[in-house]
């Protein structure tokens, strides 16, 4: 008896841990997005610890079984949407890109749909959503790793290393391993069932106290939307960021072609860690090739706007600026300026 008990005590903290760390973050922050997203994914995993509770029953005594009754539907409905919320809330908190992409909230709806026509009529469907879960969070694994280098904050550098690994153990291993490797009423699956359960209320835990220890909102956009401190060119104290804005004001080390962070502290004469904080606490960048972007298309809006090389393809004025691609220049610009190189040409062009 003692322990099915235990492990009942294990439930029911991972729900009042959930339900907490939801309350804590929108009771701080509830107009920014990545709370609402948390505190959406808290919630669904108490959805989803109270199902399991229900459908591993016949494993605990009978003392302990519960009925959710016409619940079930929602809180599976919720328990399969953290895959997805997982995925949004890694777009935001790990990539400078403003929109998320239409095409995977169109995927992400159809998963909604095949949940609950597997769940009500077609149980065969049930793996098809299991694949899906697992592409989101294989693009949520993708994008907490891709800028990880060129990431120019601290706290977010440790919180994509605990992602990855509550990503890749949770979400992978809930989705694939429960409802596509082993079958759903074995004794294999009810051990993966006790062991996620286990995580999930460890990693609730830890959030939640470092949720609490200090300023919710930086914590939760790690500083996002801060002023810069020193406007480029600005007149600095600091030796080491009076030769950065030198290199990049006048030595105009951003038309270097693949510059890295590395080489840039290689000039500057700093190690990366010192450079990495120099530039975030200092120019108010949050990741590097933020940092060259905002350079490179400064440049190019002063050659898209000049009259004497009107005639000069948009390819060549890319090129002049550092990138390797027209491709790439026409991403950023438009992330930037909001309308593509041509537009902004025309626009600036035109007579006034």
């Amino acid at each position: 008896m003692n322990g099915p008990l235990i492990f009942l005590a294990v439930e029911v903290a991972t729900i009042v841990c959930a339900l907490l760390l939801a309350v804590r973050v929108m009771a701080s922050r509830p107009r920014l997005r990545t709370a609402q997203l948390m505190a959406l994914i808290a919630v669904n995993t108490a959805c989803a610890v109270v199902l399991a509770h229900q459908e591993y029953g016949y494993w605990a005594p009978a003392a302990f079984r519960i009925d959710v009754g016409r619940w079930a539907a929602v809180l599976n409905l919720a328990r399969n949407l953290t895959a997805g919320l997982i995925m949004l809330l890694c777009f935001s908190l790990f990539t400078d890109r403003r929109r998320f992409p239409r095409g995977l909230l169109i995927l992400f709806a159809a998963q909604v749909g095949l949940e609950m026509a597997a769940w009500s009529a077609w149980p065969g469907l049930a793996p098809l959503p299991a694949l899906m879960q697992a592409l989101f969070a294989g693009l949520a694994l993708h994008w907490t790793a891709a800028d990880w280098r060129v990431d120019l904050v601290e706290s977010r550098r440790r919180a994509r290393a605990v992602t990855l690994g509550v990503v890749g153990l949770v979400t992978l291993v809930s989705g694939l391993l429960t409802r596509v490797v082993i079958a759903p009423d074995s004794a294999a699956s009810y051990a993966v069932h006790v062991g996620l359960t286990c995580a999930y209320l460890a990693v609730l835990a830890s959030v939640l106290f470092q949720i609490t220890s200090g300023d919710v909102g930086r914590r939760l956009d790690f500083g996002a939307g801060a002023e810069r401190a020193k406007p480029p060119g600005e007149a600095a104290p600091d030796p080491a960021l009076a030769r950065l804005i030198d290199l990049l004001e006048t030595g105009r080390v951003w038309e270097q072609e693949g510059l890295s962070l590395k080489g840039l502290a290689t000039r500057v004469g700093l190690p990366e860690y010192r450079l990495r904080k120099l530039i975030h606490e200092e120019l108010g960048d949050r990741n590097f090739n933020a940092l060259l972007h905002r350079y490179r298309i400064a440049e190019a809006c002063r050659q898209l706007a000049d009259p004497a090389v009107a005639r000069t393809p948009i390819l060549t004025i890319a090129l002049s600026v550092g990138y390797a691609s027209v491709g790439t220049f026409n991403r950023g610009f438009r992330e930037i300026m909001g309308v593509a190189p041509s537009e902004y040409r025309v626009t600036a062009l035109a007579p006034k």
